[in-house]
């Protein structure tokens, strides 16, 4: 019976796992809803460009190709899913390993492979390009012809165009030989990756370099939390399955006598999860930002088990479990089996139902959201599109569209979870959400505020002055107060996540710019001990709440 199904298992080729690959994660593709960032992007979709406010515009084309064959969950997702397969392949064949069913144990126990391998986001492109530019650097290494050269330099900006997380493969990789930076190839290649790139660039210049203004500055923490770098270090353990993980680093630590190929998988190992755990310093890391290092993991993985027998007799031990509870998970997201409340698998569901209940309570009425996120649920779900008001929450696509705009004072019905008035919804998934008539919507989100000085140094108990600008993107009378509502201008002194204080301006919206040309002048004392601050310069409706267009000014107090 053991030689049987023994020989069975050596007869099982990489084709055979990559088809049950694709064949499962097209199932799961097919019959679980989608989950509310993939019903973002499908927005983009929609509406292709060279960038948005969140994302390169990569995962946008791939939805918009995949919807041109259904416009489903599977046709949202197909190019992903297809993608992932192909990232998969290559990775088997970069190891050199002719140990399919090794490779078939270790991917179907990554949480991160099955748990995100079927959904329509940028990790997606990002995983098959980074595994692309592998391919493509390595046989620049062996020939540095002009081939070579311009397949590496569509790669990289590909890997550019899926996320921008991708520049750090680009660079650690130049990291690990810097002898590139003396080839000739090498800086053509990148010349020609930049010049592909520069679409997007445009984009960024057209619309104030938003996205990397977000990124790089408007994500950051005010001061440091350890229980951030803690999320960071356990995320990544669990992220990646904690037994997968624990067999890929102890390779990578014993794995010795590297060539340049493998200096360079070693650098983005070390250098990717390096530079992500810096980062939580100056703020939260999602777990999944580390996803182009699982391609170099596994390659080194592959290659250590490879002569190894008593280790990869000991990963199947450690694997059958971990792959047992996978498939359980993957089953829990298509159906409910068992009785669990599990978050990320909760917001697979009912999507269907939320929405139909939403549409039956809005009186027939335009519907608009409290975040971007139930704003793409409502409008794949009701296929009619629903804008974000961005209420109490970041930026995002929504204020660069100016969705709300036609929407200004017209009574509308609001999905949100947050204010008291409205009729409940009664979906178990969504119970904290109601649809909330607004007679007479205000909208504020195209004022942008800006202020003078961006940063101020003080002594202690000294009295300064912050000059704020209010720049409308229309006339006055668009700004009033209506509905029942009041919007002012607001200035709030922070020290770390506590209030000091707090100012508002008396003169309406509307009056301040037409009268006063948008500048109002807040005026505080500082506080009486060192250290320091934050005032957020913020424009506030009355119940409704924050809008997303808020500055933030440091102060120091010496």
């Amino acid at each position: 019976m053991y030689s049987k199904f023994k020989s069975k298992l050596e007869g099982i080729k990489i084709g055979h796992v990559i088809l049950i690959w694709l064949l499962l994660n097209l199932v799961s593709a097919s019959f679980t809803l989608l989950y509310t960032d993939e019903t973002y992007y499908k927005l983009f979709a929609n509406q292709l460009s060279f960038g948005y406010f969140d994302h390169p515009p990569m995962i946008a084309l791939f939805i918009w190709l995949g919807s041109l064959i259904s416009n489903n969950e599977t046709g949202v997702r197909l190019l992903s899913v297809l993608s992932v397969a192909v990232a998969l392949y290559f990775t088997y064949r970069l190891s050199g390993v002719q140990k399919p069913v090794l490779f078939m144990v270790a991917i179907f126990s990554i949480f991160a492979l099955n748990l995100l391998g079927f959904m329509a986001l940028p990790d997606a492109p990002l995983l098959l390009f980074t595994v692309l530019f592998f391919v493509a650097y390595k046989r620049f290494l062996f020939n540095e012809n002009a081939k070579n050269a311009i397949c590496l330099s569509f790669v990289m900006a590909a890997l550019l165009y899926s996320k921008y997380h991708g520049i750090l493969v680009i660079l650690f990789t130049i990291a690990s030989n810097l002898k590139l930076l003396k080839s000739p190839r090498f800086w053509f290649a990148s010349i020609l990756g930049a010049i592909l790139f520069t679409p997007h660039l445009f984009w960024q210049v057209n619309n104030s370099f938003v996205t990397f203004s977000y990124h790089l500055f408007e994500r950051s923490a005010s001061h440091y939390k350890f229980s951030v770098t803690l999320e960071y270090v356990i995320g990544q353990v669990l992220f990646y399955g904690p037994v997968t993980t624990l067999f890929m680093y102890i390779a990578l630590i014993k794995n010795k006598g590297y060539n340049q190929f493998e200096r360079a998988l070693i650098w983005n190992i070390l250098g990717i999860t390096g530079f992500f755990l810096f980062s939580t310093l100056k703020g939260r890391v999602e777990v999944n930002w580390t996803l182009p290092v699982l391609v170099p993991l596994l390659i080194i993985f592959m290659k250590y088990s490879d002569i190894r027998p008593v280790f990869r007799r000991r990963f199947y031990y450690c694997a059958a479990p971990v792959i047992l509870l996978i498939m359980l998970l993957r089953i829990q997201m298509i159906y409910p089996v068992f009785n669990l409340s599990i978050s990320r698998i909760d917001d697979l569901r009912s999507q269907k139902e939320f929405v139909q209940e939403v549409v039956s309570k809005s009186q027939g009425l335009p519907i608009v959201a409290s975040t971007y996120q139930k704003a793409g649920i409502i409008s794949y779900y009701s296929a009619t599109f629903v804008p974000s008001l961005n209420l109490n929450g970041r930026r995002n696509q929504f204020s660069l569209w100016h969705s709300d705009d036609s929407l200004r004072f017209r009574k509308v019905a609001y999905i949100n979870n947050y204010l008291n008035e409205g009729v409940n919804i009664h979906n178990p998934f969504y119970r904290d959400y109601r649809v909330s008539i607004i007679d007479s919507l205000p909208v504020m989100n195209d004022i942008i505020i800006s202020d003078e000085p961006a940063t101020t140094r003080v002594g202690i108990n000294e009295e300064f002055n912050i000059k704020v600008f209010l720049a409308a993107g229309k006339s006055s009378g668009n700004y009033r107060d209506a509905g029942g509502y009041t919007t002012r201008l607001h200035a709030e002194l922070w020290c770390r996540d506590s209030l000091l204080k707090e100012q508002v301006c008396p003169i309406p919206v509307d009056a301040l710019i037409k009268t006063y040309r948008g500048e109002y002048i807040f005026r505080f004392v500082s506080p009486p001990e060192r250290g320091s601050y934050k005032i957020i310069i913020s424009l506030k409706t009355s119940t409704l709440g924050t809008w997303s267009t808020a500055k933030v000014i440091g102060v120091t107090v010496n």
